[in-house]
């Protein structure tokens, strides 16, 4: 016998002054830690599975996780629960990720490989804001910084650049190239990208480094 929760949630009066209401179907989930400390959870079935990320984090204290099904399938937060196939009484692991940091002269960015979450603050224009990529800034692999900029790598092989846009946070000239990334490098003031085959890419002040066209 399968149970099914609703949650009615009152919305507000209409203009003839009677309450309006709308039925949602909840999903209870169990999110269990390698640990074995683990919470159980009620949401809404229409949401994603970045919202129960966001519900785990908050119940557990963990700010950087992945969820895993008990088939060790990684979901992905822009999938909806019902899309990802979840189901009433689900039963997930959430692996914590170890953070990592990076700076550049007066920005900080702290992230977890294969997160999707980057926490940046500091000198807006030296790396301390990310808002403008932030929706970017998914399954995060490395990251390194010049002195004014970041640079990441995603888990496709594809890069995010921002901050001081002269200084490497500005990577739409040779965006089309920087595909199958396997590593960035750093100077003071410019980027340079190593690619699947071997070939290099850089960006940034051409004094610096930011201009490999000679070699």
């Amino acid at each position: 016998l399968t149970q099914i929760c609703f949650k009615i949630v009152a919305l507000n009066t209409d203009c003839s002054g009677l309450w309006m209401f709308r039925v949602e179907q909840m999903l209870q989930v169990t999110v269990s830690l390698t640990s074995g400390r683990g919470a159980s959870l009620s949401i809404p079935l229409a949401s994603t599975v970045g919202d129960l990320k966001t519900m785990v984090q908050e119940s557990l204290g963990k700010p950087f996780l992945r969820l895993i099904t008990a088939d060790e399938r990684k979901l992905k937060p822009s999938e909806f629960l019902e899309a990802a196939g979840l189901q009433d009484g689900a039963q997930l692991t959430a692996i914590v990720g170890e953070a990592k940091l990076a700076a550049t002269r007066y920005a900080f960015a702290l992230w977890c490989c294969g997160g999707d979450r980057v926490l940046t603050w500091g000198n807006p224009g030296s790396g301390g804001d990310s808002s403008a990529v932030h929706d970017q800034l998914k399954s995060v692999r490395q990251i390194q910084a010049t002195w004014f900029a970041f640079a990441a790598i995603l888990e496709d092989g594809s890069v995010v650049t921002w901050g001081n846009p002269d200084c490497g946070g500005d990577s739409s000239a040779v965006q089309d190239q920087l595909k199958s990334v396997q590593q960035i490098q750093a100077t003071s003031f410019a980027f340079a990208a190593i690619l699947e085959d071997g070939s290099v890419v850089a960006w940034g002040r051409p004094g610096s480094g930011g201009d490999s066209s000679a070699v």
